[in-house]
């Protein structure tokens, strides 16, 4: 069983992933801020019920604040263990990803591969979060917001929020493959 201390650090870790006050998850689970801020700190130990508030109010399984798990501070992804990832765009269709690191407990990032054929198009809905994009090979179009158009060759990066939704395009006649780098408390963000 964790101690108090890693308790309190999983529900802190879990509401800035989230980008929340203290305010937002005692709003979210009718508890007092000053309650939740003493269990972030490891000074009380939430009950069951308050640990499920908590858990519901940061959308994640109350197991995830009190299973025994080795969470290492240093995670390692060689090439071969990288994860193949499988998601539906906004409009149903299957994006193949590569995901490039693991996911450890404490982890507010995610990294992945994604290659495109020319005219391959997908489009992501909107969420909390942020991404950044690196085109590694060929050209392609960001349309950020559903207007703001951004064509990307090799090397260029773009940076963005996404609260309004996006889609990437490969454009032109070669294959493209984008690195991205993302922050968003869903796991299917990307």
């Amino acid at each position: 069983m964790p101690t108090k201390e890693e308790v309190g650090r999983r529900v802190r870790m879990s509401r800035f992933r989230r980008k929340l006050t203290l305010k937002d998850v005692a709003r979210r689970s009718g508890m007092s801020a000053t309650h939740i801020s003493e269990i972030e700190r490891g000074k009380t130990s939430p009950t069951i019920g308050a640990l499920q508030r908590i858990a519901s109010a940061l959308e994640e399984r109350p197991a995830h604040f009190v299973e025994e798990r080795d969470a290492p501070l240093t995670v390692l992804t060689r090439k071969e263990d990288r994860a193949k990832v499988f998601i539906c765009d906004k409009d149903g269709r299957v994006i193949n990803l590569e995901q490039m690191n693991a996911e450890p407990p404490w982890a507010a990032l995610r990294v992945f591969r994604a290659t495109g054929k020319p005219g391959d198009r997908s489009e992501r809905a909107p969420e909390p979060g942020e991404l950044v994009l690196l085109t590694l090979r060929g050209m392609v179009k960001v349309t950020v917001a559903g207007e703001q158009e951004y064509v990307l060759r090799e090397g260029d990066t773009i940076q963005f929020q996404l609260a309004n939704g996006y889609a990437v395009e490969t454009l032109g006649e070669e294959p493209s493959e984008v690195i991205g780098i993302g922050a968003a408390p869903s796991r299917e963000s990307w």
